[in-house]
């Protein structure tokens, strides 16, 4: 008797079969629209096997400091940092490469212990990243060519033939003395 009643409970309770159809219905569109919308995501994803994650850092064979064969003793820092943030909060593909140098005093071109450079004797420039292997810089703010190519190789070679040699321990004896940074009293 107690299933009896449990049975009329469940028939009574139960939708009936027109809309049960209804509800199947409604849950087979609900499907087909979620895999509609779901193909189209993964349609405008990009394909992450041919995205070329361009090395930033110490991760980057070009960040370090160099022995330039044109300036002995001088310095060449180069750092690869990231792309800044545009106004919408996107940022370039193509990291940014920056060089800072010293060039020495007079017209020697030479470098000494003695000659270290003062802050305002550095000059820097900027270019971007093509690759992990080819950089793009932009000399034009010492007199030089824009869009000189560096190309790593051991090195970095520029298309006149120079090669600046990485110098695995650093330069710090060729950097100026005072680097302290602005400090708040």
């Amino acid at each position: 008797m107690m299933l009896l009643s449990s049975a009329i409970t469940v028939n009574a309770l139960a939708p009936s079969s027109n809309v049960r159809a209804a509800v199947d219905r409604r849950q087979m569109f609900g499907i087909i629209g979620s895999a509609i919308s779901g193909a189209a995501v993964l349609a405008t994803v990009p394909d992450e096997a041919n995205a070329i994650a361009l090395k930033v850092g110490p991760a980057s064979p070009f960040t370090g400091d160099f022995e330039d064969p044109n300036h002995p003793g001088c310095l060449r820092q180069v750092k690869v940092v990231g792309a800044p943030l545009r106004a919408d909060g996107t940022r370039p593909v193509n990291p940014i490469i920056e060089v800072t140098g010293y060039d020495g005093k007079g017209s020697g071109k030479v470098c000494t212990e003695a000659d270290r450079p003062t802050r305002s004797d550095l000059w820097k420039v900027q270019g971007k990243m093509k690759s992990n292997t080819v950089a793009s810089l932009d000399f034009s703010s010492k007199g030089g060519p824009a869009g000189v190519t560096g190309t790593w190789d051991d090195g970095i070679i520029f298309p006149d033939g120079n090669k600046w040699t990485k110098i695995p321990t650093g330069t710090p004896n060729r950097r100026p003395k005072d680097m302290t940074t602005l400090k708040s009293e």
